[in-house]
This record gives C-alpha cells, sequence and structure tokens, in this order.
C-alpha cells in the first residue's frame, strides 16, 4: 500500500513501521528510541538479534543526542552528511540495546533524501531503518519492489522514485583507535582518508565463512557484516570477465546473464548470446550501483533458473563496493 509523507509520519508516530525512501535504499522505518517499535523490524524482517540496525537522524547536533561525536566524526560529517556514510560511535545510554544489538556503539546517519529527511524533521525523533527487504536478501531501489519482496506482509510504503545511490553506505568505525571501513560503499576508502588525513583500514567480509567480527564477539559492530547477504532468491554465478564467464561453461537454458557494460554485451553477442541485461554503458560504477538491485530483483520475479553475471570492474575505489556485494551474493 502506498502511502503519503504524512500518512507515513503518522504510523510511525504510533509505533507503527514504515518502508521509506532513501539515497542508498529503501528502508524499514521505525522510531529508534521505541523497543516495541525496533522489535517489529526485527520481527518484519527475519532479522537475527545479533544484526544490530542504523539510526537515521536529521542534523548533526540530533545525532549528538545519541552518540558520542569525535573529531574524526566531526570531519566526516560535515564533509559527507547528508549522504551515504553510516559513522559507528560510542552510543549514549538513550539509544535500546536492541538496536545496537548490545553493543556500546551505534551506527548512526543522515539520509540525502529529500522525503526522508522532512519525516525526520516531522517526526522530531530518530528512525532506525534497515533495507526494507527480508534479512540477506537483495535490497529494494524502487517502491514496487517491496510488494516483490515481501508479498502481502509489504509495509506501508512511500513511493520516492529510484534510489539514487543504489547501495547501502558505507559503514565507518571511528569507535576506536582507528578508522576503519566495516563495509564498503559508494564513499570510499580513499575518499574517507583524503577527507580525515590518516589511513583508513578496511575490514575484509567476503574472505571467511564467518561474520566478519572481532574475536569473542557475539554481535557484530555493523550491519551488512556476514559472509552471504544482498542475495537474490536465484542462484547466481560471478565472473570477472567474459572469457571466464565463456570458459566456465556453466549457462543452460532458462538461464540470464547480466553484464556490467554494453562492450561486454556486445561480445556476447558475437558469440551467440543475444539477451542480457545489461547495467550501465560505459562500466561507470556509479551507473551499475544504482542500476544492480533492481536487475537482481526483477530477474527474480521472472523466476529464472540461474544467473550469470560479469563483472569487469576493479576491487578499488567505487567498484570496490559493487564487487563486495556481488560477492556474498554469489555466496548465498
Amino acid at each position: 500500500m502506498l502511502i503519503t509523507l504524512d500518512d507515513a509520519v503518522t504510523h510511525l508516530t504510533k509505533g507503527d513501521i514504515v518502508a521509506l525512501p532513501s539515497e542508498t535504499v529503501y528502508g524499514l522505518a521505525g522510531l529508534a528510541l521505541n523497543v516495541e517499535a525496533v522489535q517489529k523490524i526485527f520481527a518484519i524482517k527475519e532479522r537475527p538479534a545479533t544484526n544490530p540496525l542504523i539510526v537515521h537522524t536529521s542534523s548533526l547536533e540530533k545525532a549528538e543526542n545519541l552518540c558520542e561525536i569525535n573529531n574524526l566524526a566531526k570531519k566526516a560529517a560535515e564533509t559527507f552528511w547528508p549522504g551515504p556514510l553510516s559513522l559507528v560511535l560510542p552510543k549514549k545510554d538513550v539509544v535500546p540495546d536492541i538496536v545496537t544489538a548490545g553493543n556500546n556503539t551505534v551506527a548512526i546517519r543522515i539520509p540525502k533524501h529529500p522525503v526522508f529527511l522532512e519525516i525526520l524533521k516531522k517526526l522530531g525523533k530518530p528512525l532506525a531503518a534497515p533495507s526494507a527487504n527480508p534479512s540477506n536478501r537483495t535490497s529494494p531501489t524502487k517502491a514496487k519492489h517491496i510488494k516483490e519482496l515481501f508479498g502481502k506482509a509489504s509495509p506501508p510504503t512511500v513511493d520516492g522514485g529510484q534510489a539514487k545511490v543504489g547501495l547501502e553506505s558505507t559503514v565507518l568505525d571511528l569507535s576506536g583507535s582507528k578508522p576503519t571501513i566495516l563495509r564498503p560503499g559508494m564513499i570510499t576508502r580513499e575518499e574517507l582518508a583524503n577527507c580525515l588525513g590518516v589511513d583508513v583500514e578496511l575490514l575484509s567480509t567476503t574472505k571467511s565463512s564467518k561474520p566478519c567480527m572481532p574475536e569473542k564477539q557475539l554481535s557484530a559492530p555493523s550491519p551488512g557484516m556476514h559472509q552471504v547477504h544482498y542475495a537474490p532468491k536465484t542462484p547466481m554465478n560471478l565472473y570477472n570477465s567474459l572469457g571466464e564467464f565463456r570458459d566456465a561453461q556453466n549457462f543452460r537454458a532458462g538461464d540470464a546473464i547480466i553484464v556490467s557494460e554494453e562492450k561486454i554485451a556486445l561480445e556476447l553477442r558475437g558469440i551467440g548470446f543475444p539477451e542480457c541485461t545489461c547495467l550501465s554503458i560505459d562500466g561507470c560504477p556509479y551507473t551499475i550501483a544504482r542500476n544492480l538491485y533492481a536487475a537482481l530483483i526483477e530477474l527474480d520475479a521472472h523466476k529464472t533458473n540461474r544467473m550469470h553475471l560479469i563483472f569487469s570492474g576493479e576491487n578499488k575505489g567505487a567498484s570496490r563496493a559493487i564487487l563486495d556485494r556481488l560477492q556474498r551474493a554469489a555466496k548465498a
């Protein structure tokens, strides 16, 4: 059911859950400081209690009511907020433990979407808003994806158009001695290091079969840290070149091919594969990110037997986040 911005404010004020648009992906929003509302988010998503939520607020001043903002955090916030950057910082007591999965830190950001920001301002309260999808599945980037993912259990949804970024936010941990990216996003390691003037570490989320968490820690310090994540229902194979796809000889009738750029699509036609989904004309990572999840969800709806995704981008810059999502989706 599609609802208006004002309807959303009414639902949220009552402690209900609403799907909201953001610049990253659509989020399943509820009052962050209302334990019952947060419990509803976990229940709808079937999300494990060990996986914390990101808290969204409308200003740096309001964020200071929820967490301890150090000098590096202030510098990052002033540069990238509003925007697709979540900062992990020491939480204040006002933030319920259910939001942080029992951790003493909280992930927080200011979204860069006019509808989400206006709702935050009208509410005057922070919202917890993980991606509006069943846990570990592909995140929605259009309002219609909510119905495709949840079916009859779909929450009321505000249609804010297609998400402009298309991937979940970069998560930067500034609670310890070394700035560390816990989840790569379209704000890159290089941009963050340049902003902060210090080296920024990158925690791998794809090398281990276990969640990438500090030793002996039962809960993840951030969302999006499990090895298998962001996955379509349809099995997916990932290739870094057309040659690797051709050599694998895995394609069967009823399968679908997705390519990162038009050049690969043209080469596929030349070897007898006339149909494929193309994510960009020239391999631009920002265009690929914007179109990726929509392609996965829409091919899922067509009940494809298997997806074959050829991504030629390198593991650096903005392409790093795309490769991170694809590697984990392919492990499902």
